[in-house]
């Protein structure tokens, strides 16, 4: 397999934690990456025949969002030990705003519509949809907590710059579908993860990630 590639070089397209480590993918290779914060080690762990634009660790493989399906978008869920697709869905809607598991539960955002999917991982049926009040983008989830990027994108909607975006982190009750927790960030993520302490993001048109703390974000 290949040698890792310095994360700080390249234009991360997903990242989320799982098992104790980071994942992330790139823009430009179709290998998928963890970084342990403990040592600062990264790991190449897979490689796929496509480019993945999210990703996600869970107890039967590796999920990756990725081109491709009936309307564009698909998931598929990957073997780590023997680097082979167990199975795919399609996307509902072409949703592709980023994808985090919760043990049976799929939770994926499409962006432009508002919309937040719930699939079922053993049969990719849509159990329900929530409809948010801005567009929601790269979920996470810890400890049963789902979390989100939430944008204003400014006046003009998707042709704003993006300097003129407003972002937030937010933690998202799914049972009164509602947001619980609102907290504002000064850069526009293009994608996040949450490891109970710490949020690591990278930043629109930007290359690497960096991390910033929970409390920091409470404080400011």
């Amino acid at each position: 397999m290949n040698e890792p590639l310095d994360a700080k070089s390249q234009r991360i397209t997903g990242l989320n934690w799982g098992q104790g480590l980071l994942w992330y993918a790139t823009l430009d290779h179709s290998l998928i990456f963890t970084y342990d914060p403990a040592t600062a080690r990264t790991e190449t762990k897979l490689e796929i025949p496509y480019p993945a634009a999210d990703l996600c660790p869970s107890d039967e493989g590796l999920w990756v969002l990725a081109g491709g399906g009936k309307l564009g978008q698909r998931l598929v869920l990957w073997s780590l030990e023997e680097a082979t697709e167990i199975r795919q869905f399609d996307c509902p809607d072409g949703a592709a705003a980023g994808i985090v598991v919760d043990g049976q539960r799929i939770w994926l955002p499409h962006r432009n519509n508002r919309k937040l999917f719930c699939l079922d991982t053993q049969d990719g049926k849509t159990r329900w949809v929530i409809r948010t009040e801005k567009e929601n983008y790269s979920p996470a989830s810890y400890d049963g907590e789902l979390w989100l990027i939430e944008c204003d994108p400014g006046p003009l909607g998707h042709w704003s710059r993006a300097e003129q975006a407003k972002c937030s982190f937010i933690r998202y009750d799914t049972v009164r579908e509602r947001v619980a927790e609102h907290l504002p960030v000064s850069f526009v993520p293009s994608c996040m993860a949450f490891d109970g302490e710490r949020f690591w993001y990278a930043e629109m048109n930007s290359k690497g990630f960096s991390s910033i703390s929970r409390k920091a974000l409470t404080k400011s």
